[in-house]
């Protein structure tokens, strides 16, 4: 029984250890957009996701970090994005961002997804919140 105790603990401090840590947008730094890419051109261009370098690290701080399950299933697909480069913390890393104001960061072999609620005023799509 005491084998049995102490494998379980043990499970579960290994599960715990391997959890994501919250992201803290405070560690985003030296972010710089490298390209514009779309997968269909005629529909979603550059103007669609339009964003400076200062514009795309608010949108990582306006924006909150989801499942990719429900960036798939809940958050529409746009077609175009910008992607570059930035430092978190002390990680290079690649990000991307979306004109659906969905997004992710990838550093090293963890990638981390975020959706944007409340982001129309940084993708000027002429909707208002009240």
């Amino acid at each position: 029984m005491r084998v049995l105790i102490v494998c379980s603990l043990s499970l579960w401090l290994l599960a715990c250890g391997s959890q994501q840590q919250s992201f803290d947008s405070n560690q985003i730094g030296s972010l710089y957009i490298a390209d514009f890419v779309s997968d269909a051109p005629e529909q979603c261009g550059p103007t669609d996701v339009d964003l400076s370098n200062i514009e795309v690290k608010q949108f990582f701080q306006q924006a909150r970090e989801v499942a990719h399950k429900t960036l798939h299933d809940h958050y529409n697909y746009a077609p175009c994005a910008i992607e570059g480069t930035l430092k978190y913390g002390p990680q290079s890393c690649n990000w991307q961002v979306r004109a659906g104001a969905t997004g992710h960061i990838q550093c090293g072999e963890e990638y981390r997804y975020f959706a944007c609620d409340d982001c129309a005023a940084l993708f000027n799509t002429g909707e208002t919140t009240e």
